[in-house]
């Protein structure tokens, strides 16, 4: 990778953040608009932008619950089509236990996939669902989504009026578990991942790939990613970084990362045309151990017009 180049950007909290997640509840009326898409909004703004793959942005959030207190962390490109931007320390481990603690609380169910009694796609897999907002909310996760929004989403993108955050989704996947390859798309603009104990194992296959070009469509992808394998292919974001360290840094394609840790990417192509980015494509590969995740998706629920 290129040489670490540093900066800091002081991340605050997202003025009208909680306007933003209230949209949420207006969806199936906001996806209803017809609205022109222009090029340069649906990617990363700057400082993001101008980052070349290896290097890093020093960077801080303040925490709800506490204006003295703040989590301090790193951002880092790993990847340029599609855009994959790694959050080192995004989380507190004290955080990362209460998410947890979150979903078990509220009690956790079989997980399906946005085809309903779809069980196949994810396996061994349970879910729980957090609010993003709202009294029955958690601070921790409005939080995480005021400083994602004020980091990560475009000056545009937050002003439309069809944009909004989906609920927290907390996975814990058991000996086995796997999500096959999928592209989250349906008008999500950004999904952030977390990492929650420290388990890997999420692949984008076609990342910065060399040499032709990436179908449009599903079943090209899919034909395409046949014969590709983790660490050799694409990005692979791997755990734990205390244990496998020296393997993550010999391996061009291998990124590691640790309980805390963050990664978000863009789902869309950012030149005008509104259409997925297919290199976007990822899967949860097949876990050797408990692995707990939790996913949040940015949406702009007008891209379901194009």
């Amino acid at each position: 990778m290129m040489s670490t180049r540093r900066h800091i950007l002081c991340i605050w909290l997202f003025i009208n953040s909680s306007i933003f997640i209230k949209r949420a509840a207006a969806f199936s009326t906001a996806a209803k608009q017809q609205a022109v898409i222009p090029p340069g909004i649906l990617g990363p703004p700057e400082p993001l932008k101008s980052l070349q793959v290896g290097q890093t942005l020093n960077a801080f959030r303040l925490v709800v619950d506490d204006d003295d207190d703040r989590v301090d962390f790193s951002i880092e490109r790993v990847a340029n089509s599609p855009h994959i931007f790694l959050l080192r320390n995004f989380l507190t481990s004290s955080e990362c236990n209460q998410i947890q603690a979150l979903a078990e609380e509220g009690g956790m169910k079989t997980a399906e996939t946005v085809t309903k009694g779809d069980t196949s796609s994810r396996k061994n897999c349970s879910v729980a669902w957090i609010p993003s907002s709202g009294p029955d909310g958690s601070s921790l996760v409005s939080g995480l989504v005021a400083s994602t929004v004020n980091i990560f989403l475009s000056d545009v993108v937050k002003s439309r009026p069809s944009a909004g955050v989906e609920n927290m989704q907390i996975l814990k996947y058991g000996v086995g578990g796997e999500f096959v390859h999928h592209q989250d798309g349906d008008a999500r603009v950004l999904t952030v991942i977390y990492y929650i104990n420290g388990v890997g194992g999420t692949w984008f296959p076609l990342a910065d790939r060399n040499g032709g070009e990436i179908p449009k469509n599903k079943a090209g992808v899919l034909e395409l990613v046949e014969n590709l394998e983790p660490g050799k292919h694409g990005i692979f974001l791997k755990g734990d970084i205390s244990n496998s360290a020296q393997e993550g840094n010999n391996n061009m394609h291998t990124v590691l990362v640790n309980k805390g840790d963050a990664v978000a990417f863009y789902n869309y192509r950012d030149e005008g045309s509104a259409q997925l980015d297919w290199a976007a494509l990822h899967c949860g590969s097949p876990t050797d151990e408990t692995k707990w995740i939790a996913n949040h998706w940015y949406r702009l629920n007008e891209l379901a017009n194009y």
